[in-house]
């Protein structure tokens, strides 16, 4: 996401994790998430983060279709189990109850994600690459992390099939995911940015 959630750097309001649940489960165009115990804004983005959010989730979708089980979100909350709910640039599911409207959680939070993307802002990076990523490992469903630079073409990959060790991708490359058949080009989830 692309907001700064450094104490220093931004001002969030202290918030307990009761409050938090009934801050975000009324319907809103803000995106919140719950950080040490300080609620930030994580709305807004560059022009170049919300491109690359754009290509990557297009590419999934061109990939998977829209008939099928799985489906691309943006934006929206996930569930993290024993933690407040994170908002992921691009998330896909492939469970039903995600999606189908008499079967998801009201309020609408992703409770099976398979795979994760985040696109890594300055002001977001270190949160990111710790607690974010601490948040998603709790998630038995997650299979794969990707954080994505929008300022150089470089793209790692966390999968926990290798116990999350970090693979590297840059131009020329492509990451296959094998949960789906998947395969996305470097180049192309940089379309349009560099």
């Amino acid at each position: 996401m692309a907001a700064n959630p450094q104490r220093y750097d931004l001002h969030g309001i202290y918030m307990t994790e009761e409050a938090f649940e009934r801050l975000i489960s009324v319907e809103s165009p803000y995106r919140y998430e719950l950080i040490d115990g300080v609620v930030y804004d994580m709305t807004g983005s560059t022009p170049e983060h919300s491109v690359i959010a754009s290509n990557v989730e297009v590419l999934v979708r061109e990939q998977l279709g829209r008939s099928g089980p799985c489906h691309t979100h943006r934006d929206q909350y996930v569930a993290i189990p024993g933690k407040p709910p994170v908002v992921p640039d691009v998330v896909l599911t492939c469970d039903r109850a995600d999606w189908d409207k008499d079967k998801r959680l009201k309020p609408f939070m992703i409770q099976s994600p398979l795979i994760v993307v985040e696109v890594l802002s300055p002001s977001t990076e270190r949160y990111d690459r710790t607690e974010k990523f601490a948040r998603y490992m709790r998630c038995p469903t997650i299979e794969v992390y990707i954080l994505v630079s929008q300022d150089e073409q470089h793209i790692e990959v966390y999968r926990r099939s290798m116990g999350w060790k970090q693979e590297r991708f840059s131009a020329g490359q492509t990451v296959k995911l094998e949960q789906l058949d998947l395969e996305l080009p470097v180049e192309s989830i940089y379309e349009g940015v560099l």
